[in-house]
């Protein structure tokens, strides 16, 4: 009888011996495909939070003071920057102008959640009051409320048509430089 009982308490010991080291086997395995998930995550190079439709604004009070919005856009918190796919941009000037930028693809660098520059690419269309900019890359600087073009630019109105390279436009002084290739078509008035 004691033999019979020492193999059940020996029995038992094993059984939960063995339902323990089962327990932590499985726990281990679980903690290591945790670790090998967040190991993954740190390696992706842009990890980003994709948005649809994506727009943006600043409201002075009564005035929209800027918008940039875009068909898909990825956002990139530790950049700062947001990768947008089809951009319109839109400058509303104090005076009730309106200054509007599209393109294919560009970039939006926000700081502070204020926007610091948006840069554009691929078959750009820049509206300025009656003129009419195209270009490949351009890019619009908040702080110094400018467009600027590095690249080869045309422009158009009722009453010029310009090609030339390395465009500035100050928005607020309404001033337009082109330091290169500048070749100038110019319309009587009737």
């Amino acid at each position: 009888m004691r033999t019979n009982l020492r193999r059940i308490v020996v029995g038992m010991l094993v059984l939960v011996m063995a339902i323990g080291a089962g327990l932590v086997a499985r726990n281990m395995w679980r903690q290591h495909r945790v670790d090998l998930a967040l190991e993954a995550i740190e390696l992706l190079p842009d990890v980003a939070q994709r948005i649809q439709n994506f727009h943006r604004a600043k409201i002075d009070g009564d005035r929209k003071v800027w918008e940039v919005s875009a068909k898909e856009a990825r956002y990139f918190e530790d950049d700062g920057m947001v990768a947008v796919e089809g951009p319109v941009v839109g400058v509303y000037p104090e005076e009730g102008r309106r200054i509007s930028m599209r393109g294919r693809s560009g970039k939006v660098y926000l700081e502070d959640k204020d926007l610091e520059r948006v840069e554009v690419e691929g078959g750009i269309e820049v509206e300025i009051d009656d003129y009419s900019l195209r270009t490949e890359f351009a890019r619009y600087e908040a702080d110094a409320d400018r467009i600027v073009v590095p690249g080869a630019v045309r422009v158009e109105s009722a009453r010029l048509e310009f090609d030339g390279e390395e465009m500035e436009v100050d928005l607020a002084g309404e001033r337009l430089r082109v330091d290169k290739k500048v070749r100038m078509l110019l319309w009587p008035a009737s």
